[in-house]
């Protein structure tokens, strides 16, 4: 079930390399102030993600222009973390253009929908989450959600949930990484269409994950990796 459910998802992580060679600001007066000519911004969430009883703000950009097929948008999109100010500006506090956030379309995967499916603030904690779907050519799908902590000055990956599931017949499984305690629970045995079917088991177990996940340097690869950690 395990290989069969993160078969397809390895097949997600494949995707073009952008150089974007685009600057930014360190501080700007608005949060417009810090979209390129030639970006648009796509999602926002706001927030207090330091502490600080402002509301920071959070946004993905993505490149105005015309890559890749026209029935493929293959634009590169860059996350940015914008914490206020008390005089009511924003500073630079985190930049992700590694292509962690990909584009909407996969040129090698067309029938892969865009993975981007939301970026939240909640206990001021950043999460992002995406959702693996292929409109044709598979029956495996999942929904990963990475959840960022600012502490150490920087943005550092403190949880991990997946849960994958087989739209045919059901069959469903689940882990949660807490990268703080280095814990993972893995819950199998369900069934999403049958609860009749279902018959769920957790687990628990200590992992080794010595390695500080940060924002700013998580790639389209980054899962990939983090999973030979899980199987």
């Amino acid at each position: 079930m395990k290989r069969k459910l993160f078969f397809v998802l390895s097949l997600f992580l494949i995707c073009s390399i952008y150089i974007f060679g685009e600057d930014f600001p360190t501080k700007a007066k608005t949060v417009d102030d810090f979209v390129p000519k030639g970006w648009k911004e796509i999602l926002t969430t706001n927030g207090d993600l330091n502490k600080d009883k402002l509301e920071d703000t959070v946004i993905v950009i993505e490149k105005d222009d015309v890559l890749g097929p026209n029935y493929l948008n293959l634009n590169p999109r860059i996350l940015l973390v914008l914490f206020k100010q008390k005089d009511g500006t924003y500073i630079l506090a985190s930049k992700n253009d590694k292509g962690f956030i990909q584009s909407e379309n996969d040129e090698e995967n067309p029938t892969l929908m865009d993975i981007l499916t939301g970026i939240s603030i909640k206990n001021n904690t950043l999460r992002i989450k995406f959702d693996y779907f292929l409109s044709a050519g598979s029956y495996s799908a999942s929904q990963t959600v990475f959840t960022f902590r600012f502490q150490n000055n920087r943005f550092e990956l403190i949880g991990l949930d997946n849960n994958s599931f087989m739209r045919n017949s059901g069959e469903q499984e689940e882990f949660s990484i807490n990268f703080s305690t280095n814990k993972m629970k893995t819950t199998s045995g369900r069934n999403m269409f049958d609860k009749k079917l279902s018959k769920p088991k957790e687990t628990w177990e200590n992992i080794n994950i010595k390695k500080k996940y940060i924002l700013d340097e998580m790639s389209k690869d980054t899962l990939d990796v983090i999973l030979d950690y899980v199987y």
